[in-house]
C-alpha cells in the first residue's frame, strides 16, 4: 500500500507554502489543507505521472523543477480549498461574496497552470552525459507516462510544431491536454485523410511520380491545420477557460474588466463553432485537390464512392 501524501513532504514549512501562493491565509496549517492538498496532488499526477511527482518530491528545495511544482501544488490547493473557507467563514457571521470568491479561484488556478506549463518545459529538455542522475530518472519516467506515450499516435508531436501550425504561446502542458482530443479527432476521421496521403506518397515514390509527391506535400499542411483546429475546437467546448493560453483567451475576450463566466463559455463555444466551419473548408479544399488527381469532376461536398470507402454515400 502506498505511503499517504502530506503537504509536509514536499514543503518544509508551512511559511515556504505560503510563498508559493500570494494571499495564503498565514494563521492555516498543513491539517487544514490535507484534503484540498489530496485532490491537487491526484489532478497534477494524471498529467505528470506518479514516479515523475515522487522523484521531484525529493529533490532539493532550491532545484527549479521542484520549485514549479510546490508553486503548482500550493496554488491548486487554495483553490481548491476556497469554497470550503468560504463556508467556514459565514459560520462566523463573515461575508463572503460570490465574486471575491471568483476572483481568488481565478488568480490561484491561473498560478496553477502557469506553474505547471514551466514544469512540463523542464521536463521535455533532452538530458545528456553531463545530465544529473535524479533528472536522467525523472526524464526517464516522464517518457513513460500516459500522456507523452500517446504523442506516438499523433500527427503533431511537439508543442513547438503545435504553436507553428496554430499559435498556442509554445504552451507544453496545454499542448499535452490536448494530445487525447487530438486522437480524437484521428479517430473520427481526419485521421483516414492522413493515411490515404501517406499512400500517396509510397506509391508515388515507388512510380516516381513527383507530381503526385507535389500534391502530397500540398496537402499535408493542410490536414494538420485541419487537425489542429478541430482540437482547440473541442478544447474550447471541453476545457475551462484558464487552461487556454493567453493569445487563445484574448479571441473570446473583448473587455477582461466586465467578463463573467457565463460570456466567456459563450463565446468560447462560439469561436469552437467558428473553427468547426473553417475546418470543414479545409476538408472541402484537400477532397478537391485529391478528385481532381484521380480526375474525377467533383463538385460537392459529398466525395463519390470508391471501392476503398468503408460507407458509401446513398442518392
Amino acid at each position: 500500500m502506498k505511503k499517504k501524501f502530506l503537504l509536509t513532504d514536499l514543503f518544509d514549512t508551512y511559511a515556504q507554502f505560503c510563498h508559493c501562493a500570494p494571499g495564503a491565509d498565514t494563521s492555516a496549517d498543513f491539517d487544514s489543507l490535507q484534503g484540498s492538498a489530496v485532490a491537487a496532488r491526484k489532478r497534477i499526477v494524471t498529467i505528470i505521472g506518479e514516479e515523475v511527482f515522487s522523484l521531484i518530491v525529493t529533490m532539493g528545495s532550491e532545484d527549479v523543477v521542484k520549485s514549479f511544482l510546490q508553486t503548482a501544488m500550493a496554488n491548486l490547493t487554495l483553490a481548491t480549498q476556497i469554497a470550503f473557507d468560504a463556508v467556514n467563514r459565514r459560520k462566523n457571521d463573515v461575508n463572503v461574496y460570490k465574486y471575491e470568491m471568483e476572483g481568488m479561484k481565478r488568480a490561484y488556478m491561473e498560478n496553477f497552470y502557469n506553474a505547471m506549463d514551466s514544469l512540463i518545459s523542464e521536463l521535455m529538455e533532452p538530458i545528456s552525459d553531463e545530465t544529473e542522475e535524479i533528472y536522467r530518472k525523472i526524464s526517464e519516467a516522464w517518457h513513460k507516462t500516459r500522456y507523452f506515450t500517446m504523442v506516438e499516435s499523433c500527427k503533431v508531436k511537439t508543442a513547438d510544431e503545435f504553436d507553428a501550425i496554430y499559435t498556442i504561446d509554445l504552451s507544453y502542458l496545454f499542448f499535452f491536454r490536448c494530445i487525447p482530443l487530438q486522437k480524437e479527432v484521428l479517430d473520427e476521421g481526419i485521421g483516414a485523410y492522413f493515411s490515404r496521403l501517406e499512400e500517396m506518397g509510397t506509391t508515388a515514390q515507388g512510380e516516381e511520380n513527383h507530381e503526385t509527391v507535389y500534391l502530397a506535400q500540398r496537402i499535408e499542411p493542410m490536414l494538420k491545420l485541419a487537425l489542429v483546429k478541430k482540437t482547440v475546437a473541442k478544447a474550447l467546448r471541453r476545457f475551462d477557460i484558464l487552461e487556454f493560453p493567453d493569445t487563445i483567451r484574448n479571441l473570446f475576450d473583448d473587455n477582461t474588466a466586465s467578463r463573467s463566466g457565463s460570456d466567456e463559455a459563450s463565446r468560447a463555444v462560439t469561436l469552437a463553432a467558428q473553427l468547426d466551419g473553417e475546418v470543414e473548408t479545409l476538408l472541402h479544399s484537400v477532397d478537391l485537390l485529391l478528385e481532381a488527381d484521380e480526375g474525377n469532376d467533383y463538385t460537392s461536398y459529398s466525395a463519390e464512392n470508391t471501392p476503398q470507402d468503408n460507407i458509401y454515400i446513398m442518392p
